[in-house]
């Protein structure tokens, strides 16, 4: 079951806007097993879920630096 937290909503809006679980966590760094913990309700750390928040908020991995 997805978890339902503002951090899961984030990574799965992220998720969409990637283009899959493969672009999400090579954008944010973690493997896709990490990842799917997330999404299933694992604790979201902090620097992930502003990561994420840039990918919704910017809409494109192109133009969001998340390396900063």
């Amino acid at each position: 079951m997805l978890g339902n937290t503002p951090q899961t909503r984030t990574l799965i809006c992220a998720l969409e806007r990637c283009g899959g679980e493969t672009a999400l966590a090579k954008a944010l760094g973690v493997t896709i097993e990490v990842l799917s913990g997330w999404i299933a309700g694992d604790d979201v750390p902090l620097k992930i879920y502003f990561s994420a928040l840039d990918i919704v908020a910017i809409g494109s991995l192109g133009s969001a630096n998340l390396n900063s």
